[in-house]
């Protein structure tokens, strides 16, 4: 058992400071972010309120964010864990206009989804993008479709192109050729 100790306190600082890391740059991304829906930056930096503000933002139900304790049961709340993490990157992605493929994104890679969307060029359209008023087409210019689309070959009606054969016409100097001469000479 000291062993196990022991080793903790030694890698507990590398751990506690790419953890540190990760944290501010998620602070960074939902400052940015809150600054688009209307609310104060700083409060990304807020453990906790941040996303109970981010709920709120996205998803209309600011006591959402509490369900994700449900992984302190063990397999079956990994696993609900994911899931609700999945609904709130799914909510992110609609109310800042993107497609519910960035909720992969905003669950495995939240940090780095937050400062896309806070830095880019996306606008916070309210919860699950209710506020979205934008066309089809200007939806899909923010967006890559991956579908794969069999198109027909276009192919023109074109009309044969007939020739009129007529025998060659002789020449006056026409050359006759040997073909058993001797070459040599």
């Amino acid at each position: 058992m000291d062993s196990i100790m022991a080793y903790a306190q030694e890698n507990s600082g590398a751990t506690s400071g790419s953890s540190g890391i990760w944290y501010i740059i998620m602070a960074i991304g939902l400052w940015k972010m809150f600054e688009k829906a209307g609310e104060q930056g700083w409060i990304g930096f807020i453990p906790f309120y941040n996303q109970y503000k981010l709920c709120e933002k996205v998803m209309n139900n600011p006591w959402y964010w509490l369900r994700l304790f449900v992984v302190i049961v063990p397999i079956v709340g990994w696993f609900m864990y994911f899931y609700f993490a999945y609904q709130m990157g799914k909510a992110t992605a609609k109310a800042y206009g993107q497609s519910d493929a960035w909720a992969w994104g905003y669950t495995f890679l939240a940090p780095v989804f937050y400062c896309i969307t806070g830095f880019g060029n996306y606008d916070y359209y309210g919860p699950y993008g209710e506020g979205d008023r934008r066309t089809g087409e200007a939806r899909q210019a923010k967006t890559v479709d991956f579908n794969v689309v069999k198109q027909e070959p276009v192919v023109e009606k074109v009309e044969p192109v007939v020739e009129k054969v007529e025998p060659a016409a002789k020449e006056a100097s026409e050359v006759e050729f040997d073909f058993n001469q001797d070459v040599t000479e």
